[in-house]
């Protein structure tokens, strides 16, 4: 009876560490939370004004003017008003960013996948990953952009192509590591094909890190849409963008005229924030669910 209690006793102290982990775990999402709130808060508000106001209205008699209870962000050199060009941007933004980080992230995670495996691809996609990844990105930018003609499409397949290398770095990484395992192991012996190990055992184990890595990649394609717009090589005129909002209103900022660069700036870090603090978020909770 004596070896029964022992092995009831020793069977039970896993359970309760693992009650004591998942608050923990849970309390590792409140950033994410948070984050997530903060993109739905600026993309509903990015949604009223696009569909409820008129970014495009001329106030002639208001032009570059000071935040006031008429204009909160003020007014820009045209005089249209900056508060709902600054919520509009989103709406035009945010879907780019994430629709070329999804893109990435399936397109990535795949190839990640086949060069974690022992395959004839394996090597030429990562010698492909090192010869892409030579290149500078703002040139690479520039020239993709120039020789496609530019367009919303064009700008998903960028943000794409730019942060796609990350994930399939990161999901080989992971891929290789958790080939390593005992239970990974076993399952090939007993006959398990490749195609259920990677279903099964290997995609669900780096599922965490690839969307941790997806919301980092989110931020990334904020600040390059953001950086090509500035540019004059983002989203076209006339509709709202953050970085183009930046680069009109930059000239005017000798002259003491500071909302029309300040408003963009600050929504664009806003963003920016949210998706870190939904990437912190999410790894530190996949780090306690590990544990």
């Amino acid at each position: 009876m004596k070896p029964a209690t022992t092995a009831g006793a020793g069977a039970a102290a896993p359970v309760r560490t693992r009650k004591r982990e998942r608050p923990a775990a849970r309390r590792a999402l409140r950033g994410a939370w948070i984050g997530l709130g903060m993109l739905v808060l600026l993309f509903g508000g990015a949604l009223a004004a696009r569909f409820g106001a008129e970014t495009d209205a001329i106030d002639v008699d208001a032009v570059l003017k000071a935040p006031s209870a008429e204009h909160w962000f003020g007014t820009d050199s045209s005089g249209r008003d900056v508060f709902v060009r600054t919520l509009a941007a989103g709406a035009a933004d945010l879907p780019i960013a994430l629709g070329g980080t999804l893109v990435a992230l399936l397109a990535g995670t795949l190839l990640g996948l086949v060069a974690g495996t022992r395959n004839r691809f394996a090597e030429p996609i990562m010698r492909l990953v090192d010869g892409f990844q030579a290149f500078p990105l703002l040139i690479l930018i520039l020239v993709i952009v120039q020789i496609s003609g530019g367009g919303t499409a064009v700008l998903v397949l960028t943000i794409a192509i730019l942060n796609m290398p990350r994930f399939i770095r990161l999901t080989r990484a992971e891929a290789l590591h958790i080939r390593e395992s005992r239970y990974v192991f076993f399952a090939e012996v007993i006959g398990a094909r490749r195609g259920h190990v990677l279903r099964r055992h290997i995609l669900p184990n780096v599922s965490g890190a690839v969307l941790s890595q997806a919301s980092v990649g989110g931020a990334l394609a904020l600040g390059a849409i953001g950086a090509m717009s500035f540019l004059g090589l983002g989203i076209a005129p006339p509709t709202p963008s953050w970085g183009a909002m930046v680069q009109s209103g930059a000239t005017g900022i000798t002259g003491g005229q500071w909302w029309p660069v300040l408003f963009p700036s600050l929504a664009l870090v806003w963003a920016i924030v949210a998706f870190n603090l939904i990437a912190d978020s999410l790894d530190a909770y996949f780090a306690k669910e590990i544990q």
